[in-house]
């Protein structure tokens, strides 16, 4: 898919710079699994069965250029669906600590 990942600046968003450096990284790379893994549903709900099949092909491929192409051209307002996406979780994250702060 295409290559999302959750910015470093998110870590200082959310108020945890002060953690040590590889518990940063352990909690970013966790958030881009979670971000990947709604992407891939939000993918797989926007295609049809063959377009899924077809996705597939591609994705064994392994070419981040021919899938990007691929979900453009299949899933409408594709780009903006994605941002919705990382949008949606930095702000269930931000509340979550907000909640856990109270």
């Amino acid at each position: 898919m295409t290559n999302i990942s959750i910015p470093q600046n998110i870590i200082k968003d959310l108020g945890l710079q002060d953690l040590p450096e590889e518990k940063q990284t352990e909690l970013l790379n966790s958030m881009t699994e979670s971000v990947l893994k709604r992407i891939a549903i939000m993918v797989l709900e926007h295609l049809s069965e063959p377009d899924q099949e077809e996705f597939a092909k591609i994705r064994e491929a392994n070419d981040p250029q021919k899938i990007d192409e691929f979900l453009k051209a299949k899933i409408p307002d594709y780009e903006k669906k994605l941002q919705e996406i990382v949008e949606e979780f930095k702000t269930e994250i931000k509340n979550n600590i907000a909640n856990l702060n109270k």
